[in-house]
């Protein structure tokens, strides 16, 4: 408990100043970073580091995809590139797995894909909502908003917890758990709102019951994207993602809950006459 303790404190350390200089290329340099370890250990897990015919374009398009956000003028023709060298991708992937004869599974294939696709598509989607109008507090919430749904749901769990939640997958979470995570999520998010109207000049008004649903939302799923990698590590066979972060295992395995939520959190922020955050 001590070392993730500690490690949780570091990566707040390193996290906070990356966010305070967001309009310069430290915060797409940082994602990319992220955006590669995720991938490494995603193909890691699923075995397909060496299958170079998916490994490095995974590789090159999970560093890229970060660091080329800022050079579109809008999300709509980052989104279109972004879609076409994913299909080329796929494409390139699955013409791997015919001409090996049947050396390379399509299914295993298949599935790394999507795996890799989601990964980059999250990290990716960071640099997206900072582009929205108040993006920068956004990705805060979205960033902090799923672990502070995490602590509580392990603390309401430890506390009152009775009734699992899907033990097939994940044995220790709890119905109890996975309610007061959500409650907590969303009384953290609407106090965030709360400060940011005091405090930044910017934010003249919040929209509270916009921030009651993205506090909802955030919590709900990031708990299904925790649980979502939880059964790829079950299904694997593996107890971590990595070990680059000690206490907590890999990239993904701290970050399992907050890139699930960054791409509906991207979407809510398309549509700001019914998701008003903030004015």
């Amino acid at each position: 408990m001590l070392k993730r303790t500690i490690t949780s404190a570091v990566i707040l350390l390193v996290i906070v100043p990356v966010l305070y200089f967001w309009q310069t290329p430290v915060l797409p340099v940082f994602v990319a970073l992220l955006s590669l370890l995720g991938v490494h250990e995603m193909l890691g897990c699923v075995g397909m580091r060496r299958t170079l015919i998916v490994s490095i374009p995974a590789y090159c398009i999970a560093a890229a995809a970060p660091l080329g956000v800022r050079l579109f003028d809008s999300i709509y023709e980052f989104v279109s590139l972004y879609a076409l060298v994913m299909f080329c991708f796929l494409v390139l992937s699955l013409s791997g797995a015919v001409f090996s004869r049947g050396a390379l599974d399509v299914e295993k294939i298949g599935f790394s894909y999507a795996a890799v696709f989601y990964v980059i598509t999250a990290f990716s989607a960071m640099i997206l909502l900072c582009g929205r109008p108040f993006g920068i507090y956004l990705l805060v919430v979205t960033i902090f908003g799923p672990w502070i749904s995490d602590v509580f749901a392990y603390l309401t769990g430890r506390v009152i917890g009775r009734h699992k939640l899907i033990p097939e997958v994940s044995p220790k979470k709890t119905v109890e758990g996975a309610i007061g995570g959500v409650v907590f999520s969303t009384l953290a998010v609407v106090l965030y709102g709360f400060c940011l109207s005091r405090l930044i000049d910017g934010v003249e008004r919040v929209g509270y019951p916009a921030l009651v649903f993205a506090g909802i939302v955030i919590s709900v799923v990031s708990q299904i994207g925790d649980l979502i990698l939880s059964a790829i590590k079950r299904k694997y066979g593996i107890k971590d993602f990595g070990f680059i972060l000690p206490g907590h295992g890999g990239i993904l395995d701290r970050f399992d809950s907050v890139i699930g939520v960054v791409p509906v959190m991207l979407i809510l922020s398309e549509f700001p006459e019914l998701f008003n955050f903030f004015v």
